[in-house]
């Protein structure tokens, strides 16, 4: 194999990959990013046997060949160099690293020790944009959980029904819901991802408006877009069924500014107790007041303007969970539907935005006595 290509677009092909190489492995050649290069282009591949990614970047391909090379090293290399065109050369497994002034070998192993890329079989699939991918992974990944004795927790769930798609995450103690609509898909169908997949994926997106293919089969998923392909293997499990815990009957409704009230909530979050983080609301007709205590450090108390329909409430929250919701809380206003001091509550923006809907779940925390 003899290539040459910029320094600046293999600086960008890496960069995409590196995510996916495990820091440990029993497995040392997961350490590698495989190297291919045919007509006019070098693919790049990287996969933790979990998660696999290929990129392209073009290239002037004098010969063509493929070799794996130690990943983080020869990232860190490529990035080092000068912005001017890089050559690659392989000699038996040798690949010879060579821009303006600066020379490099390292040692890499045959393409034949490297695991395969997924195929799927009898595929189906729908297409989103990349903007609202990224959105429904901010919006939604805080709340995945990290208790590996429930794996289906530790995934995301992507729904998909017609043209609606639903993705939800929950650790047991908050639950993120985001609907939005999609290209149909021709059956009702369940993904559950890793979050580690989806937020490689987010990494590539960069926020950019592209196009996204989803295909899927019962064992993976297949991502597509500029010339980049990631496979993300589905977490295997049952998950809940999460409409059952999503309260229909919360009739009490606390209004307020989200700006006001994320500030109000993490001053007085400082004076909390640094096991449960627990803040008090008490909820009156037009203001709330958050409060906190911890023995032998001190107390705090803030009063801010809401408007609340409803009795009079006392109501306990982990005031790391409650931020977690409001920062992904884009309207100027928030309503928290609450029913009881024990139950749970829902989080909506006030005013939804027109591409997709949010509704956030979080239970209370007993107050003391």
């Amino acid at each position: 194999m003899k290539i040459t290509l910029a320094q600046d677009r293999l600086v960008e092909g890496l960069q995409s990959l590196i995510g996916v190489v495990p820091n440990k492995s029993t497995f040392p050649i997961l350490s590698n990013i495989l190297l291919d290069a045919q007509d006019k282009k070098l693919s790049l591949s990287a996969t933790d046997l979990e998660i696999a990614a290929v990129t392209q970047v073009e290239a002037k391909v004098q010969s063509p060949g493929a070799i794996t090379v130690p990943a983080r090293q020869f990232t860190e290399i490529v990035r080092q160099l000068p912005a001017m065109p890089v050559e690659l050369e392989v000699n038996e497994n040798r690949v010879s690293i060579r821009c303006d002034r600066s020379r490099f070998n390292i040692v890499g192993l045959p393409k034949d020790d490297y695991p395969k890329m997924p195929e799927l079989k009898k595929d189906k699939g729908f297409k989103l944009s990349g903007s609202l991918l990224s959105t429904i992974i901010k919006k939604t990944i805080f709340a995945v959980a990290n208790d590996t004795s429930r794996p289906a927790l530790c995934g995301v769930l992507f729904q998909m029904n017609g043209d609606s798609l639903k993705v939800v995450t929950t650790d047991g103690r908050r639950l993120a819901l985001f609907e939005t609509m999609i290209s149909p898909v021709s059956h009702k169908s369940e993904l559950l991802l890793s979050p580690k997949g989806l937020n490689i994926i987010n990494r590539m997106i960069g926020g950019e408006d592209k196009e996204i293919s989803v295909q899927f089969d019962e064992s993976y998923s297949k991502f597509s877009f500029d010339g980049t392909t990631v496979f993300a293997r589905h977490i295997e499990g049952t998950y809940p069924d999460y409409e059952k815990v999503i309260p229909n009957n919360n009739k009490k409704v606390l209004t307020v500014n989200v700006e006001n009230f994320t500030a109000a909530v993490k001053r007085v979050a400082i004076l909390s107790d640094t096991f449960t983080y627990q803040i008090k609301l008490s909820l009156k007709a037009d203001s709330v007041d958050l409060s906190s205590q911890t023995v032998d450090i001190g107390e705090a108390r803030e009063t801010m303007a809401a408007t609340y329909q409803g009795d009079d409430m006392d109501i306990g929250y982990n005031a790391s969970y409650l931020l977690d919701i409001l920062k992904n809380i884009d309207s100027e206003e928030l309503n928290m539907y609450l029913n009881t001091p024990l139950s749970a509550g829902l989080v909506k923006p006030a005013k939804q935005a027109e591409e997709y809907k949010l509704t956030y779940l979080i239970m209370p925390l007993r107050l003391p006595e």
